[in-house]
């Protein structure tokens, strides 16, 4: 099975993350993407600032199935950003799929995190 991953920040995460799915492809950005060359789309995002708001766009442009985002401001302005970005990307998917992580989490955490969320996802399309 196709998918693609999409990053918008924690780059380390989604490294790790693509090198255990070698099915996905990986792409930097929404420029290059051909969206219906997948079966589905596995967004990595930091929220709190200019990667927040890409995810949010790549959000409203594309029929994005799993998410994953980490709030990892460590200012009060930070996550204020954080938690508004947040808001938005909620209100703005009425079925979310995805996990909402701390950025006081281990890289590890994060990592396992994402490999619970996608495991999931093909599982459950292999049963259909």
């Amino acid at each position: 099975m196709k998918f693609a991953i999409v990053i918008f920040g924690l780059e380390d995460v989604a490294e790790e993350i693509s090198s255990k799915y070698p099915q996905a492809d990986v792409f930097y950005g929404v420029e290059d993407l051909d969206t219906d060359y997948y079966e589905f789309i596995f967004l990595i995002s930091e929220l709190g600032g200019g990667n927040g708001e890409k995810l949010i766009s790549a959000i409203k442009m594309l029929n994005c199935e799993m998410i994953i985002f980490c709030t990892t401001s460590t200012t009060f302005e930070g996550l204020v950003v954080s938690r508004t970005q947040a808001q938005e990307i909620l209100e703005s998917i009425s079925d979310f799929s995805g996990a909402i992580l701390s950025g006081f989490l281990s890289f590890e955490e994060k990592v396992e995190a994402a490999e619970l969320i996608l495991n999931e996802r093909l599982k459950s399309k292999h049963k259909l």
